[in-house]
């Protein structure tokens, strides 16, 4: 259509353009499509948007606008507010969880934070809705000053358009450098026009001036149109711009925009106050303009529509800048009071937005006002019960600038340094903010010492300096009902964390005195955390109800912090797996970098726990390379133990000491015993899958004494099966008893199906031969146990290796090879080849179902080995000249032939071929 003759905006050398965008809108119409225009400043981007919009509502397309503010690039969601206002009457026809999710993240309603996914989601289907009635084009100019939170819905929504007759235009400048990341969308380059375009466009507009003018003008332009057009507009016959020699050197952009600040100034008053309120408002919403700049808001503008800087929607309701550099240049050519009285008028107007309202308020106010900053304040809290992490501490700070009072300062700047690290991730910008407070007697404010403390530990592992702030703090402050804000709270859970890590008893001690002082909390609290690190049998049945209770309510939970908090609690008490959906929101949505850390650890857990070892160790590869990049060493060290403990389990040594050995030269400096724990536990563990029980002892005795499960040291309980195996196993028969007699008596068995599995499996490992059986019995019958597979396993090869001991090899044959299979199954090769050895000490081979390896072929037997070495299908096939899929034949055939069913027993049935054809039976 538009090589046919469209060219409603008189458009010159943009045939290509408008051909490849007239095409965009067919497909956008029928399956949805996206594409971004990108380009320098003026070159024809916003001309092409309105071009595009302009054949969209004549092909029957709906058509909503948005465009970046550059005053607004510090409000979550202020980019999408402009789209979705005009789909009220589609908003209410979602569901309530949707509609709710999208009201709270504009600011729009009260509730529960959403999830960055839940916002994503909800704006995509609020747009779908909308176009099903009619084809819907979403055109956004200015992306690259859109704020954080509405890129990501733009992006979001870009990608996720298939099939929904929804059309994304967007435009960016070529230069631009920020967040806005547009991977995989189509991109169209709209570059300057050439000199024969250039000088069409000059000759067609301005036909009253010389050729040599013209020549002049579009030779100083460089082919930018906008340029190219005020420059003419400002030039007289004579070549003079306004009377004076024309003088471009400066480059376009900046000319275009002095030529604007020009035009500006002089509108009248009344039109220029109305303009400065629409640019500092941001959505151009008639309604907030007439509140705040009086009635007559339209006839006020009309000397500005008329001089094509600004156009009214012909519903009245929206005024939009004909371009962005109009903006800057009304905003440029108004004074500071112009501005602080703008936007004193703006907060009022946004009375019933809280968040806008503190924005404003916060820029029309140039002196300390405590009633100011507690608005500020107050919006910052509210962002981040969005999620808006960044937003809320930038409020934070400038509530910290309005407080007359020095200790409200120091507290609100030390809040923001808290959230930025936190909550955020941003390290450089939380040590930032600590600068400004430290210059004071800041040290002594709970806030204060709490951000410095939570600093000095994550970064640097210092849990001295952290302790001895905290402490101190904690020690000093007033009675909780005098304290704002959680900051007790604050405090005491980065306490626990600093105790926790260090493991020693000088931090505990004092910590635990801390708590004995204070009331019962629910189980996401500092209070109860250090309670439940303190001591695990401790928990009680009403905790763990009330525990479980909130588990179940973190579907609808988006508040990062509250969601990292209960899974802290949950993995001490194996509840993981309920909290992995909201954990998994966390880390997807990217709004909350520090948590998601955090929430990497808690799903690297997970998966080892339940088996899924790859996916554990992948996870914390990805925990330690963020914590590398992002400076938080101290979680990085949790990574490493991770995928230690992963490592162990699957036989895998020497990356198994690798890890450990990461940990105790970064712990053990560093006095964080509790890391060093992890690190014996993991060691402990790859020991006794190597059946070197001596070296397991070592490290298992390295965590607590037999007999004895010290308070705050978790791991004593975690790592008690393989103290007692590694007794047991190396003749310290006596130690292996008490131990096993403290964990039963610890009482953790009612905890979870795991430790219950534990402690009963420790029990009959040291039992007496009478009741051996029984007792075994007992733990493999316990409900529940089947979601811990390893546990299982090792459960039937204790089980086995005494009754082979006791000389009932029938009896061990049937537990073995259980624990062999389970191991097989896991991918556990050194538990697995300890449970196969004791199988072939009980006298049983592997065996075939028809001729052990006489029935197999040359080149089957070939295929096999390779194939045991580790080789995929596609590598054989190459090595053997054969095809991968005669290769899966061949192993098709030899798997019921050496009698397994996994690739992964192929090893140890090859090795128990005869070396003679013969079938060797039980």
């Amino acid at each position: 259509m538009a090589g046919g003759g469209f060219d409603l905006t008189g458009l010159v050398g943009r045939d290509h353009e408008l051909a490849e965008l007239a095409t965009f809108l067919d497909t956008a119409g029928t399956d949805g499509a996206a594409i971004l225009l990108t380009g320098d400043p003026g070159v024809g981007k916003t001309a092409l948007l309105d071009a595009t919009a302009e054949l969209a509502v004549a092909k029957g397309t709906r058509v909503i606008r948005g465009s970046g503010v550059e005053y607004e690039t510090d409000i979550s969601f202020a980019g999408l507010h402009q789209l979705v206002i005009p789909l009220s009457r589609e908003l209410g026809r979602l569901p309530p969880p949707m509609r709710e999710a999208v009201e709270v993240a504009l600011g729009l309603g009260a509730g529960p934070a959403p999830s960055r996914i839940a916002v994503l989601n909800a704006a995509l289907s609020l747009f779908g809705e909308a176009a099903r009635e009619q084809p819907l084009l979403l055109v956004v100019d200015d992306l690259h000053v859109v704020d954080h939170a509405s890129r990501s819905a733009v992006g979001f929504v870009a990608r996720r358009l298939g099939g929904r007759r929804i059309g994304l235009l967007g435009a960016l400048r070529a230069e631009s450098s920020g967040p806005f990341q547009p991977t995989g969308l189509p991109e169209l380059e709209v570059v300057p026009l050439n000199d024969a375009n250039a000088l069409r466009l000059l000759s067609r507009r301005f036909a009253h001036l010389p050729r040599r003018v013209l020549l002049t003008v579009a030779r100083e332009a460089q082919g930018n149109p906008l340029a190219l057009l005020e420059f003419a507009g400002s030039t007289t016959v004579s070549g003079d711009r306004h009377g004076k020699r024309a003088e471009w050197a400066s480059g376009p952009g900046r000319d275009v925009l002095a030529l604007y600040g020009a035009r500006v100034a002089r509108l009248p008053h009344r039109t220029r106050d109305l303009l400065l309120l629409a640019a500092l408002e941001g959505s151009g919403d008639m309604r907030v303009l007439e509140a705040a700049g009086g009635p007559g808001g339209i006839e006020g503008l009309a000397p500005a529509e008329r001089d094509h800087l600004v156009k009214v929607a012909d519903n009245g309701r929206v005024v939009r800048f004909r371009h962005p550099l109009v903006r800057s240049a009304v905003v440029d050519g108004s004074t500071g009071e112009q501005r602080r009285s703008a936007h004193r008028r703006l907060a009022d107007a946004l009375a019933d937005q809280p968040e806008r309202r503190g924005d404003h308020l916060a820029k029309a106010t140039t002196v300390p006002d405590e009633a100011v900053a507690a608005v500020v304040e107050s919006a910052a809290w509210s962002g981040l019960r969005r999620g808006d992490a960044d937003g809320a501490t930038a409020r934070l700070r400038r509530a910290a600038e309005l407080s007359p009072d020095q200790a409200a300062r120091r507290r609100r700047l030390s809040q923001a340094a808290y959230v930025a690290a936190w909550v955020a991730g941003h390290l450089e910008i939380s040590h930032e903010i600590m600068r400004e407070v430290q210059g004071g007697p800041a040290a002594r404010s709970l806030s204060a010492a709490a951000a410095a403390g939570f600093l000095v530990l994550v970064t640097e592992g210092d849990a001295d300096t952290a302790h001895a702030l905290l402490i101190k703090a904690i020690e000093q402050a007033p009675v909780p009902s005098e304290l704002s804000r959680g900051e007790l709270e604050t405090a005491l859970f980065t306490l626990t964390l600093a105790s926790q890590y260090s493991g020693r008893q000088e931090h505990w001690r004092p910590l635990a005195d801390v708590l004995a002082r204070l009331p019962e909390a629910s189980p996401a609290a500092a209070v109860s955390l250090g309670r439940i690190h303190h001591d695990l049998g401790s928990v009680t049945d009403d905790m763990l109800r009330r525990l479980d209770e909130e588990i179940s309510q973190l579907r609808s939970q988006t508040d990062a912090d509250v969601v990292i908090r209960t899974a802290l609690a949950a993995s001490y008490l194996d509840r993981l797996p309920g909290c992995r959906e909201a954990v998994s929101r966390v880390i997807r949505d990217g709004g909350a970098v520090g948590s998601s850390m955090p929430g990497l650890m808690f799903l690297a857990l997970d998966d080892l726990y339940v088996g899924r070892w790859q996916s554990s160790a992948d996870a914390a590869a990805e925990l330690i390379a963020l914590c590398e990049e992002t400076g938080y060493r101290l979680f990085g060290q949790v990574g490493h133990y991770v995928a230690a403990m992963a490592a162990a389990q699957r036989g895998d040594l020497d990356v198994c000491h690798d890890h450990c050995e990461d940990i105790w030269g970064w712990s053990g400096p560093r006095g964080l015993r509790r890391l060093e724990n992890c690190a014996h536990q993991a060691a402990a563990r790859a020991a006794l899958g190597a059946a070197d029980f001596e070296t397991a002892f070592r490290h298992a005795t390295a965590i607590c004494a037999p007999g004895v499960l010290p308070p705050f040291n978790p791991e004593a309980v975690w790592s008690a099966p393989d103290l007692v195996e590694a007794a047991v196993r190396s003749g310290r028969h006596a130690e292996a008893r008490r131990h096993a007699d403290a964990l039963r008596d610890a009482g953790v068995g009612r905890l979870s199906s795991r430790f219950a599995l534990s402690s009963a499996t420790v029990t009959a490992m040291t039992s007496a031969p009478e009741v051996m059986a029984r007792c075994f019995e007992e733990a493999l019958g316990l409900p529940g146990i089947e979601q811990w597979p390893f546990e299982v396993g090792r459960a039937h090869l204790a089980y086995g290796e005494r009754l082979r001991r006791q000389g009932l090899n029938r009896d061990a044959r049937e537990q073995l090879a259980a624990a062999r299979s389970r191991f097989e199954e896991l991918g556990a090769r050194s538990w697995e080849a300890r449970a196969a050895a004791e199988l072939r000490a009980t006298g049983m081979t592997r065996t075939a179902r028809g001729a052990a390896g006489a029935s197999l072929t040359p080149q089957e037997l070939e295929v096999a080995r390779l194939a045991a070495a580790g080789l995929s299908n596609p590598q054989i096939a190459s090595r053997l000249f054969l095809s991968p899929r005669t290769v899966s034949s061949h192993l098709y055939r030899v798997f019921p032939k050496l009698g397994i069913t996994s690739r992964a027993a192929l090893r140890d049935a090859l090795e128990a071929l005869p070396p003679q054809p013969r079938a060797d039976r039980l």
